[in-house]
């Protein structure tokens, strides 16, 4: 089964391969097609983010490198929307939208950089009640989806990157739930995201098992995305997700054509 992926970081913002060595590892891996998605400016945190001047850049190589490479694999501008970025979204191909940050206060707490900074913000903002955590989260993604109405809505419950939201607690599974229902509204695709699993942080991929199963019931769809920030992890685990995907009742996986998606049989 060959695939795609539209969750490609490169050293753009925080990423260490460049355009180019992602194009030539996804023609080696024999990929359907590639998608670059690095993360949009966020003045409150620019330690990984794209810088606002190198936008222009970025567009510009990526669409250089489209048309070099148009007779060997398709290549799709794209950028991953961060909760607190303006962007103006008509200058890309798509559009994954992702809540990186919880900001209180004047001070922005990373939700998905380290366990430490994930307990700081339990912690210091929310006096230890790790629902309410998850609860504002599950709010700002849906609140998210709602205004930029993306194509793809990325890692749903990165959130349990560190273990350390109860995941098996009926009150948790309730946010969640609720907030899938509530994003399907606006976006009905949603990533099925491998990045944890290729930093060592998890076994399986995000959205969650159960939340996989109600996805499928509400009718939406899934793309396989590696959120890869080294070009030999651009398919990593693909084969394995796609297993996960049939186990929970899915028969296609979406993959973007530069226009719109379409549904590969798994």
């Amino acid at each position: 089964m060959r695939f795609s992926n539209l969750h490609t970081h490169t050293t753009f913002s925080d990423g260490k391969g460049t355009v180019r060595e992602n194009i030539e590892s996804a023609i080696k891996k024999n990929m359907l097609s590639l998608g670059f998605s690095d993360h949009s400016f966020t003045a409150c945190d620019t330690s990984y983010c794209m810088k606002l001047e190198d936008y222009e850049k970025y567009c510009a190589e990526i669409s250089s490198l489209k048309e070099e490479y148009k007779d060997r694999i398709p290549i799709f501008l794209g950028l991953e929307k961060d909760y607190y970025s303006d962007i103006d979204k008509s200058c890309f191909d798509y559009i994954i939208a992702s809540v990186h940050y919880i900001v209180h206060n004047g001070v922005c707490y990373p939700i998905d950089h380290s366990r430490k900074q994930q307990e700081d913000c339990t912690r210091e903002v929310f006096h230890g009640n790790i629902l309410d955590m998850a609860k504002c989260y599950y709010d700002m993604v849906v609140e998210h989806v709602a205004s930029c109405k993306p194509d793809v809505i990325g890692h749903f419950d990165v959130l349990n990157k560190f273990s350390i939201m109860p995941e098996n607690d009926e009150k948790y599974i309730e946010i969640t739930c609720e907030a899938m229902k509530e994003a399907f509204k606006y976006c009905p695709r949603f990533e099925v995201n491998t990045g944890g699993i290729s930093r060592g942080w998890r076994k399986d991929p995000y959205p969650s098992f159960y939340l996989l199963e109600l996805l499928r019931e509400l009718g939406g769809e899934v793309v396989i995305n590696s959120d890869s920030h080294h070009p030999e992890n651009l398919d990593f685990f693909f084969c394995e997700s796609a297993e996960i995907l049939r186990r929970a009742g899915y028969k296609t996986f979406s993959v973007f054509n530069g226009k719109s998606f379409d549904k590969i049989n798994l």
